[in-house]
């Protein structure tokens, strides 16, 4: 691994310890990546708990892989590139530098493509079209993607305890098992649609709505009976999401992090919290001064920012 070591020894202050022990398990925080700004540095990350921008030395966008790629996702630690030049994607750890090739998955417009596995022993990733219903999937040591029917368009696709969830345009939660399970949305759609499934270190599953502009609900699925339940307490989490990815986080021993909060991006590029128990927004930093513009540089949906968790494994 000593070959991998000039990608982060400059990156958070906790990771400086793996450079010199490579055994030392460094306390991990939550980033952001940033859309490239042709950086001669590398990727932009913006590290929360210490508030600046971080670089990664890692191929740029433009020319990873020989084509014009663009990160649309991420799950512990990895990111998934898209190249809508060759229909191909990659997933690439920028701290190890490890890439892996997925089958060719074609140049149609996706809205959203989720890792819902990686570990040593398997890896799930699933892609969905925001102009048409159900999905595809592929795993470690298939050559091919299958396709799943839907009766609706879907928002999101988590796995969680076993099971593949999805949440469609309507609102509607289903676990995809035997027997099936759908949880209707009890309010109508409105124009801030914006929904997404998250699971937690304790094994729970929430469901996260957005109600305006600066506003969110959140409910947690209750095991027992079955049943979602409306929450203004997560306890000592704090949720990240985005229209890419999205997931929970313990905000304890982690500095400038508030529990019980949603971090979002409002539309100013501003990086915001939104406070669960008191309902109200606060600003964290604001974003759109660094936020350079690359016309070659395009992802499937106009998001131009996603979460990203730096992983070794």
């Amino acid at each position: 691994m000593s070959e991998k070591v000039p990608r982060f020894r400059a990156v958070c202050t906790s990771w400086n310890h793996v450079c010199k022990d490579e055994s030392y398990c460094p306390r991990v925080d939550p980033w952001l990546m940033l859309p490239p700004n042709l950086n001669p540095l590398g990727v932009q990350f913006f590290c929360i708990p210490e508030r600046k921008n971080q670089s990664i030395r890692l191929p740029t966008t433009i020319s990873l892989f020989g084509s014009v790629w663009a990160p649309v996702g991420s799950l512990n630690g990895w990111l998934i590139y898209f190249s809508q030049t060759y229909g191909t994607m990659q997933l690439v750890n920028p701290i190890s530098g490890r890439q892996i090739e997925l089958p060719p998955i074609g140049r149609r417009i996706f809205s959203k493509a989720k890792l819902l596995e990686m570990n040593e022993r398997n890896y799930i990733v699933a892609v969905l079209y925001g102009d048409g219903k159900g999905y595809k999937i592929t795993r470690k040591g298939s050559n091919n993607w299958s396709s799943v029917e839907s009766k609706h368009i879907l928002d999101d696709i988590i796995k969680h305890r076993g099971r593949l969830y999805t949440c469609d345009k309507y609102g509607t939660v289903e676990v995809w098992a035997e027997p099936p399970r759908a949880w209707p949305d009890e309010e109508d759609t409105h124009r801030w649609r914006f929904r997404c499934l998250v699971d937690t270190p304790a094994g729970d599953l929430i469901r996260v709505k957005r109600l305006g502009q600066n506003k969110f609900a959140v409910w947690i699925l209750d095991n027992e009976t079955s049943s979602w339940v409306e929450a203004d307490n997560i306890g000592d989490l704090a949720l990240f999401v985005s229209h890419y990815n999205s997931f929970s986080f313990p905000a304890k021993d982690h500095p400038n992090l508030k529990a019980n909060c949603i971090y979002f991006i409002d539309i100013h590029s501003n990086l915001c919290a939104f406070n669960l128990e008191h309902g109200t927004k606060e600003l964290v930093e604001t974003l759109a001064a660094g936020l350079g513009r690359n016309e070659q540089y395009r992802r499937p949906q106009g998001d131009q920012l996603l979460w990203f968790i730096p992983s070794l494994k």
